[in-house]
């Protein structure tokens, strides 16, 4: 048997476990794609020294000798407006953000609050009485104090999150280069599989798997193609030639252990892909490879065996698939050690390691993992899947955990 490592090693070694060529898109369209190069500032951050506060703009020199100092207002600058000059003697009123010129050594602004001014809309006063000042703060955000022209302002590599949009876009670049999104398909099998939605006949079972697959991606920001196809070998095999030569990676549910009518390994067996066991309950049959331009990747049949193997793998290979340095030791990725819930436990077994999908409680402050199903382990057990945080694992040759004892848990999401 394969271990864990090993078959994700195996997965990552892949040749077309890489990202697409880039592309480039507006920052607007970045979110959830990788940088591809450098995304180097066009535009200072600020972009021109303004207010940090709603205030007075005042000159130092007018503030000589012990306090309180009052001064007449000659005048403001709004948000949006162009920067004055401010009279000897005299102050301006300004708001947060408009600007005090590029020769502000000598200015400071008096925050609302330090002077005799109420706060909010009020008309321009004709004088302010200034109460305090503190000299370390001039309350005044330099041009380009945050980034200049030239500088990397979000490195190639990085994921265009939130703030990376921000960052971007306020750096003044139009457009950044960045590799594609993978292309994704979900492929079941089984002619006992029928549409969700429809009731099943006898011998049927509705198709959960693949829209269950689906939101799994859907959650990584991924939207994947999902096929079904019967037992008939010729057929899956020209759905799966079809769905290979357009996508950069094919899930397939089901068909891979050793029975009669596995259609996935009959149909590509002999043809470069990997079948086998790996060293995990459940889930233990997997197959593996590449065809035509995408990686394929195909998982067991039973909803939790699907379930935590895409867990275990798929976000990694995703991760490669769009450009950025996958992490190969399980525990690197993102995970918590829980306190396992009074009154349940979790088996394990000498030679695989135990994966169960878990319910994660933080109501008391540190995080307590009950299985998917109180009662039984099943890969059958779909029914008991709603909810679930995480996948625990229980390594080989460990002892059965009981209520609080400590378990590994890989998170499902970040």
């Amino acid at each position: 048997m394969r271990s864990i490592t090993e078959h994700l090693a195996a997965l990552l070694d892949l040749d077309l476990a890489s990202p697409g060529e880039p592309v480039s898109v507006t920052p607007v369209d970045a979110p959830g794609l990788v940088l591809a190069a450098d995304a180097v500032a066009v535009l200072p951050v600020p972009p021109f020294s303004n207010s940090a506060m709603d205030g007075f703009l005042v000159r130092d020199g007018d503030l000589d000798g012990p306090g309180p100092w009052t001064l007449p207002v000659s005048g403001e600058i709004p948000a949006g407006g162009v920067a004055a000059d401010v009279p000897a003697g005299a102050a301006l009123r300004i708001m947060t953000g408009a600007p005090v010129g590029e020769h502000h050594g000598d200015l400071r602004v008096i925050p609302v609050e330090d002077t005799d001014i109420p706060g909010g809309p009020q008309p321009l006063p004709g004088s302010v009485t200034i109460h305090s000042v503190r000299p370390e703060r001039r309350h005044i955000r330099a041009l380009g104090e945050n980034i200049t022209p030239g500088e990397v302002v979000v490195p190639a590599g990085t994921r265009v999150d939130p703030g990376a949009v921000a960052a971007l876009i306020s750096a003044g670049l139009p457009r950044v280069t960045v590799f594609p999104r993978p292309r994704v398909a979900v492929l079941s099998s089984g002619d006992e599989l029928v549409e969700p939605g429809m009731h099943p006949g006898p011998g049927q079972l509705p198709d959960s798997n693949r829209p269950m697959l689906a939101a799994l991606f859907a959650e990584q920001g991924i939207e994947v193609t999902q096929v079904h196809s019967g037992d008939r070998p010729l057929d899956f095999r020209a759905v799966l030639d079809r769905l290979c030569a357009t996508h950069d990676l094919v899930v397939t549910t089901g068909g891979v252990s050793v029975g009669a009518f596995d259609v996935v390994r009959e149909a590509t067996s002999g043809e470069g892909v990997w079948f086998g066991t790996v060293a995990q309950r459940p889930g233990s049959p997997q197959g593996l490879g590449t065809r035509g331009r995408a990686v394929l990747m195909c998982l067991p049949g039973n909803p939790v065996a699907a379930f935590v193997s895409w867990c275990l793998y798929v976000p990694p290979l995703l991760a490669a698939l769009s450009g950025t340095v996958p992490t190969r030791g399980l525990w690197e990725r993102p995970h918590i050690r829980a306190t396992v819930a009074e009154g349940v436990s979790f088996p394990a077994s000498p030679e695989r390691t135990f994966l169960a999908p878990v319910h994660l409680d933080w109501s008391g402050g540190r995080p307590v993992a009950a299985p998917f199903n109180r009662h039984s382990t099943g890969s059958h057990l779909v029914a008991s899947l709603a909810g679930t945080d995480g996948v625990a694992l229980i390594e080989p040759g460990t002892s059965r955990l009981q209520g609080g004892d400590t378990v590994g848990v890989l998170l499902r999401r970040p």
